[in-house]
């Protein structure tokens, strides 16, 4: 142990001439590792990029912090730094995660571009913090909306006193990575008549494509009367909506209700 923080103390004494340390201090590798979304919600939206910084050196290297910023379509939206990391142990590796939170401030101009691009670039740089030394980081990739498809609707219930559905919803998600969904909420009206209103909590959509269920309960008889008034007109309007942090989604079907009557 006391050996390791006399070689740390002579590397930082020496750090400023490349002559006196070469062959005494190898300088960490930082190297890009995977992106995730943590928190999305409608006031929130959370990315943790993670980096592995690898130490070369035969002695462990203290990682004071590591600052950073982060560019949405090549324009600066916000910077930070990080409270000490820890320490990178001898010949090995630490990976490192951030957790850059778009809040209230730039996710309303943010939303924008996403609904209307169904993209968008994003950059995380900045540099590693370690004995005097900062060391460089960058990566840049793109964000993608996923695809929203209504694949089918199915009445597994029916009754005139309540319609059950199930709304089948197909996501095409092209990231790498899978796409939290904290915050989903969907309704259903008729005629401007609110019917419905549910919510998806603790949810993921995985890399590629899958589908999500989304049940909901009506009753027939805030729109229709009585028996008579449904036998004369048995046609039910519906309109669905969908919204998320990541997308929005309407869908509109009608309904036939004159099996109901059989």
């Amino acid at each position: 142990m006391i050996k390791n923080l006399i070689v740390v103390a002579m590397i930082t004494l020496v750090s400023g001439c490349s002559t006196l340390t070469e062959g005494l201090f190898k300088q960490p590798q930082v190297g890009y590792k995977s992106i995730a979304l943590g928190e999305v919600s409608m006031d929130r939206i959370e990315l943790n990029p993670t980096f592995t910084i690898t130490n070369e050196n035969g002695y462990p290297i203290p990682v004071n912090s590591i600052s950073y910023e982060l560019s949405l379509n090549n324009e600066k939206m916000l910077n930070g730094e990080t409270d000490a990391i820890g320490t990178l142990p001898a010949n090995g590796d630490k990976d490192v995660s951030l957790s850059i939170a778009l809040t209230q401030e730039t996710l309303t101009s943010l939303q924008q571009l996403l609904f209307k691009n169904r993209k968008l670039d994003y950059q995380v740089k900045g540099n590693v913090n370690t004995l005097g030394l900062p060391i460089p980081f960058e990566k840049s990739a793109t964000l993608y909306i996923p695809e929203v498809t209504i694949a089918d609707m199915k009445v597994v219930n029916a009754s005139f006193s309540q319609l059950d559905i199930v709304l089948s919803v197909d996501v095409d998600n092209q990231n790498d990575f899978n796409l939290p969904l904290d915050d989903l909420t969907y309704s259903v009206s008729s005629k401007g008549n609110d019917l419905f209103k549910g919510a998806l909590t603790s949810q993921k959509i995985s890399t590629g494509k899958s589908s999500l269920q989304l049940p909901l309960s009506i009753k027939p008889s805030d729109m229709f009367s009585n028996v008579f008034s449904m036998l004369t007109n048995p046609d039910l309007p519906l309109h669905f909506e969908i919204s998320s942090p990541l997308f929005t989604k309407s869908y509109d079907q009608t309904i036939n209700l004159s099996s109901l009557l059989k």
